[in-house]
């Protein structure tokens, strides 16, 4: 078992913090994509990205082949932090940190918060039809569909031959997915999509809302499935602010 130095980008730590929210990745993602919400963030609230195994400095080591595994591991270490748990995912990332916050309810150890983006709620099942298999010029063609990897990249064979594997193993991930019922969360969730993101319509997010027997807000913003990149600067200080207030006390409402 990797310690929290592997899993965690430790950069943006702070000694004053009462809160750490710990960013998961998209499928194709590392913790570099959220470097740039630090400067949004305050003394009160670290920012932790989370380093999956087969990206950045962790390039070397095996693809994880367990959406729940790592679930297991991540909440494991969040669990022994002193801090204040609050857990942000985009797409794949919303799963992920949806597992975490349910192991560590289930383990007596209370989230802040937790923050989701771009991926409907989990009992609706994300992507509509495998992809992980298909052949490259299908799979490069998905890639670019969701936005998830720069033309520059795909258009560079030499590091597109080194991104496919993680990429595949990503998508493999959440295709594997199965949602299982349970008791729901005790902490509020705070939900964006994009408004032109044909895989997350706004409908498919309020699901969400049933995960959770605190408080729900959903907000909907200009763009596509990577709506987040533009709008980071918003979302960074929402979950700044929301760690501040405490709940929302509202079941469903759109911003």
């Amino acid at each position: 078992m990797s310690g929290a130095g592997s899993w965690f980008d430790q950069r943006f730590r702070s000694p004053t913090a009462r809160h750490s929210l710990y960013c998961f990745p998209f499928a194709g993602g590392s913790a570099s994509y959220y470097a740039d919400w630090a400067a949004y963030v305050d003394g009160s609230v670290e920012l932790v990205p989370v380093q999956l195994p087969g990206r950045g400095a962790r390039m070397t080591e095996p693809l994880a082949t367990s959406l729940d595994a790592v679930a297991d591991e991540v909440a494991g270490l969040i669990a022994a932090a002193p801090t204040v748990p609050l857990l942000f995912g985009h797409s794949m990332g919303a799963i992920l940190a949806f597992e975490t916050a349910r192991r560590l309810r289930a383990w007596g150890r209370g989230v802040g918060y937790l923050f989701v983006s771009g991926r409907p709620a989990p009992p609706v099942v994300r992507p509509l039809r495998p992809v992980s298999s298909l052949p490259l010029p299908e799979f490069v063609g998905v890639l670019r569909d969701y936005g998830c990897i720069d033309e520059e990249i795909l258009a560079h064979d030499e590091l597109l031959d080194l991104l496919l594997p993680m990429m595949r193993s990503d998508f493999s991930l959440i295709e594997r997915y199965r949602y299982r019922p349970g008791a729901p969360l005790d902490c509020p969730i705070l939900a964006w999509c994009g408004d032109r993101d044909p895989e997350v319509p706004p409908e498919a997010m309020r699901g969400w809302g049933d995960e959770t027997c605190s408080g729900f807000e959903l907000r909907v913003r200009p763009g596509g499935h990577f709506f987040v990149t533009e709008h980071r600067e918003e979302v960074a200080q929402a979950v700044r602010h929301a760690a501040r207030r405490g709940t929302t006390g509202e079941r469903d409402a759109t911003v």
